[in-house]
């Protein structure tokens, strides 16, 4: 593996894992890899930060296969040169998500997260480190505020009482942009062959194309989001 020890990316992800307390030497941790750019990013991420920081915790890497049948095997042998071991789980539940016609990405995410849990309880796992970064931050806001009237997105670590487990993003920090670009010249495998049906044709990407349009007007709309989101936190919303 390449070293990007003077790369900005990972001073943005140390800053919020020690902001937020995300990581400890102890931890055991799966990384959710879904064939795309932003989990294999969080997982070259935490192998990187492992090796430049002083903190020494346990990765596991994770593909829960819907049914839909991507090809992760370049993933898998990234995971296997790192020394990385690779879960590949077959929930054959694509035919059920798309009985509901309405909430598909809902129902799939929700299943996919129980059998995340159920893993992790099988593995002695404590924490699962999700790729939501600073873009889906920005979005999640912007499309919980014009579809449910509320001032809502992703927390950088929340707790599963059900399941005793810690759910962090350390990419709260990078932009989307910059995980494209890192993808690219590090040349991070990806999923090959099949895409999800959905991934074009749901809300999240209609509130994508509206930020792309406030960013070309407000370049610094996604900084300015986290750092609102943030003040919120401390403060209260009335003026």
């Amino acid at each position: 593996m390449k070293k990007w020890y003077n790369k900005l990316f990972l001073n943005d992800i140390r800053n919020a894992v020690e902001k937020y307390n995300m990581l400890e030497n102890t931890d055991k941790i799966i990384v959710g890899l879904s064939g795309g750019k932003d989990s294999i990013f969080l997982l070259y991420s935490l192998l990187l930060l492992r090796e430049n920081s002083y903190l020494n915790f346990d990765i596991i890497g994770l593909h829960i296969d819907i049914g839909i049948g991507i090809d992760m095997s370049n993933v898998e042998i990234f995971c296997r040169e790192n020394k990385i071991p690779y879960i590949h789980e077959n929930i054959h539940i694509i035919d059920k998500i798309f009985e509901d016609k309405k909430s598909p990405c809902y129902l799939c995410s929700k299943m996919k997260r129980g059998a995340m849990a159920r893993i992790a309880k099988n593995n002695n796992v404590n924490k699962i480190a999700l790729g939501h970064h600073k873009t889906d931050v920005a979005i999640t806001f912007l499309l919980n505020l014009i579809y449910t009237g509320k001032l809502e997105t992703f927390k950088p670590i929340s707790y599963n009482e059900k399941h005793e487990l810690q759910l962090i993003r350390p990419l709260i920090y990078i932009d989307e942009k910059t995980i494209e670009k890192v993808v690219k010249d590090e040349q991070l495998p990806l999923g090959k062959n099949k895409i999800c049906p959905q991934d074009k044709i749901n809300k999240r990407n209609e509130i994508k194309v509206l930020l792309k349009n406030i960013e070309e007007k407000y370049p610094d709309f996604q900084n300015k989001a986290i750092k609102a989101i943030e003040n919120f936190e401390q403060g209260n919303l009335w003026l």
